[in-house]
């Protein structure tokens, strides 16, 4: 513009503005709609010459011409012969703001059909750095999310407990599929893309309009997330004992009943954020600061796309279900697996292919269970990447991160007397271990197996778990970096009384608000030591009978090679506790081991 346009008055240049609005409407033949002046120069309640500058001073230049835009799309299916899953998407552009950050308000709204008087079936509101339609999706920053579901009633606005900022469903690639973005080929129409994609399909533009009044959502509820530490059961339901049943002489089992409203409410009073629901408990969960788990099947069934926005529902998956038990466990497997490569290399792959399978633990199991039920998908991929192993032999984490495991939770059923008479074979040394230096044993493993990959650990309390030791597994599990602390609920003497998980999660609520933690998504600290062992080896104290090169008798070469492994790894291990070094037990499998002053390099040799 020349200088001229400078020293015209704003409403002079607002009124020029729609006028060219309205003739490029007109050339373009695809129904924009220029309003009178005295409609579009208001955006909320504020006047378009305020907003302009606010406009300037945030730098917002794509969204400078879309302040007040309503944009209508109408879905072309992805997949031949199938409807899609809704018909039609409208895109609204509120006020760009730089009080207290920097940002765009845009919002979408979901219908099942193309006509506008239909309640949309979910309306998303987001704040984001920069403008959707002009950044592309992985460099899209959210600063809020809400999402709204007109037909329940629910308004809700996620946010980070320890940022404050959004929190976002955890979807793999979540900006790519659920926030729509300009197609490559697309021109732009009155400012609009012409062709956006969005959850697998195509969106074409049909009408826009501008003057669209930005209203609040007063009524949003915000839930405070997070996503930092898990804390929860396995099971929907409790024992109705409400103690301990003696599994001596003979093992008894519990009598298990459904979770009710105040139960959760006791649970999360208590720190639990993380639960197992069926569909008519979902209802007593979803809209509280808590994540859940939830099956796409039964009454009432997975709203599809709807429930997928809410950044608490996690998926149909909680966990991958020991995928080294199992190996151990398979005749097809045990009878002919010979040495410590091989349970080591099958590990990797069962892993890999359990995970990014769509089977009960696969990470792809909600898109099979979606399409099954007819929903097209068209070409998207629906992933939930978050699904930890929940896992006895503990010393097999880092075989199950390089298979791609998204994280491991331990089966903890410590007990001291056990630990020290398994150490004592393996070191020649008797040693009365305290619980935590039990406790570090293990989370070595946890922690080194899954910090190469920026994976995350955690552990789970079980009913053999020592009484006077679990309380301190969940607090200095939390100080050394775990994600997850859960508890396991059923089978006999596997089942620890509800009462007791209600105890430890208290006790570790109150430990977490006294001690503040460093973000486990932010680079790892440096710690003292690495013990690091070959590749291909793991440690165990348990009785390896399934790795047919070891003689039952410990006597062959193959058996004295991984006792020299075995007694000299323990050595470093006692070493680092008596001199009070922070340490890690992992493997060197030839990548560099970061992030520690000293690596010590364990081998067999004689």
């Amino acid at each position: 513009m020349g200088r001229g346009w400078v020293w015209l008055s704003a409403k002079l240049r607002t009124a020029i503005a729609l006028v060219f609005c309205s003739l490029a409407g007109a050339l373009f033949g695809r129904g924009v709609t220029a309003l009178p002046v005295s409609e579009a120069a208001t955006v909320g309640a504020e006047p378009v010459q305020a907003q302009a500058r606010r406009l300037t001073a945030a730098g917002a230049q794509g969204a400078r011409g879309r302040v007040g835009i309503w944009a209508r799309y109408l879905v072309l299916a992805a997949q031949p012969h199938t409807p899609p899953p809704f018909t039609a998407v409208d895109l609204i552009w509120g006020p760009v703001v730089s009080e207290p950050t920097r940002g765009q308000w845009w919002q979408l709204e979901i219908r099942t059909n193309a006509d506008q008087a239909t309640v949309p079936s979910v309306k998303v509101r987001a704040l984001t750095r920069t403008d959707p339609l002009s950044a592309p999706p992985e460099q899209l920053e959210f600063i809020r999310y809400m999402v709204q579901v007109p037909a329940l009633g629910e308004t809700l606005d996620y946010r980070n407990r320890h940022t404050g900022q959004a929190l976002l469903p955890g979807w793999h690639q979540f900006h790519r599929y659920f926030v729509p973005h300009r197609a490559a080929a697309s021109e732009l129409e009155a400012g609009m893309p012409q062709t956006c994609e969005f959850l697998g399909h195509v969106l074409t533009l049909v009408h826009v309009s501008r003057g669209r009044r930005w209203e609040a959502w007063p009524e949003a509820k915000v839930l405070m997330l997070d996503p930092e530490l898990l804390v929860g059961t396995g099971r929907n339901f409790k024992d109705a004992e409400g103690r301990r049943l003696p599994q001596q002489p003979q093992r008894q089992d519990y009598t298990y009943v459904p979770f009710e409203p105040t139960d959760y409410r006791r649970m999360i009073e208590a720190g639990m954020n993380l639960f197992v629901v069926s569909p008519v408990q979902e209802p007593f969960v979803r809209t509280q600061a808590v994540f859940y788990i939830r099956s796409p099947d039964g009454q009432p069934p997975l709203q599809y796309p709807t429930d997928l926005f809410r950044a608490n529902y996690l998926g149909p998956v909680m966990f991958m279900d020991e995928p080294a038990i199992i190996m151990v466990g398979d005749k097809l497997v045990h009878n002919t697996l010979r040495y410590f490569s091989d349970a080591a290399t099958l590990l990797e792959k069962r892993t890999r292919a359990t995970y990014l399978g769509d089977g009960p633990y696969g990470a792809y199991r909600l898109e099979k269970a979606l399409r099954q039920r007819g929903v097209n998908l068209g070409d998207m991929r629906l992933m939930q990447p978050h699904i930890p192993s929940w896992e006895t032999l503990f010393e097999t984490t880092f075989y199950q991160m390089k298979g791609g495991g998204s994280g491991l939770v331990h089966e903890g059923r410590y007990q001291p007397e056990p630990f020290d008479r398994a150490v004592a074979r393996f070191s020649g040394r008797q040693r009365r271990h305290t619980p935590a230096e039990l406790l570090a044993y293990h989370f070595a493993f946890l922690r080194g197996g899954t910090r190469p990959f920026d994976k995350h650990w955690g552990t789970s309390i079980y009913g053999q778990c020592d009484t006077n030791l679990a309380a301190q597994a969940v607090t200095m599990a939390y100080d050394w970096g775990a994600r997850y602390v859960w508890f396991w609920t059923s089978d006999h003497d596997h089942h620890l009384p509800w009462p007791e998980q209600l105890a430890l999660a208290q006790r570790l609520k109150r430990h977490a608000s006294q001690h503040t933690r460093r973000s486990i998504f932010k680079p790892a600290p440096k710690l003292d030591v690495a013990i690091a062992i070959p590749n291909g080896y793991f440690l165990s104290l348990e009785n390896l009978w399934w790795v047919r090169v070891l003689d039952k008798q410990g006597q062959n070469q193959a058996w004295r090679r991984y006792q020299r492994l075995m007694q000299r790894a323990l050595e470093a291990v006692h070493r680092c506790l008596d001199q009070k070094l922070s340490f890690d037990i992992t493997v060197d499998d030839g990548r560099s081991i970061r992030g520690y002053r000293r690596v010590l390099h364990i081998d067999d040799r004689d």
